[in-house]
């Protein structure tokens, strides 16, 4: 039920002539705090990307952001996109998954250097079984999370 469907039930229900003067003080209370609500909602300014596709570009500023150890916050405001946004992008991606219970198990690059390339890392742990993840396939596609197996077991359970 959203707020316009709760506040319409309100104001019918302190049309009643059964109720006490304290229920429709509280009552009026509620409706005046909903009508604040929506207010304030209709004010709440949409990052400039949202409802945007995205590009190959920023999905490989998401990775780097991640992998460079910035805040969820931090990447949403650089992207101009939602926090939701950004960890529905990295699920869909396969960095991360709602079900694991894994944490993501990534280098960090050092803050201080000046290289613009991520370091490959061919040791790279699988973030669902803890297994090598596999020079061949990171190499084909560093961006790679998860090991050939557990890929397609993410990608049947998703379709």
């Amino acid at each position: 039920m959203n707020n316009s469907e709760s506040k319409k039930r309100l104001l019918a229900l302190q049309k009643s002539k059964f109720l006490s003067v304290e229920i429709q003080d509280a009552l009026r209370f509620a409706i005046e705090k909903l009508s604040d609500g929506e207010y304030q909602d209709s004010q709440i300014p949409k990052p400039v990307m949202a409802n945007k596709r995205w590009s190959q570009a920023e999905e490989n500023q998401l990775i780097e952001s991640l992998l460079a150890g910035n805040s969820i916050e931090l990447i949403a405001a650089n992207l101009s996109r939602s926090t939701n946004s950004i960890f529905s992008r990295l699920h869909l991606l396969g960095v991360i998954s709602i079900n694991s219970s894994k944490a993501i198990d990534i280098k960090y690059r050092d803050v201080g250097s000046k290289e613009k390339n991520i370091e490959l890392d061919l040791n790279r742990k699988c973030i669902e079984c803890a297994e090598l993840v596999g020079p061949k396939r990171l190499k084909k596609n560093p961006n790679f999370y998860r090991c050939e197996s557990c890929q397609l077991q993410f990608e049947t359970l998703k379709n």
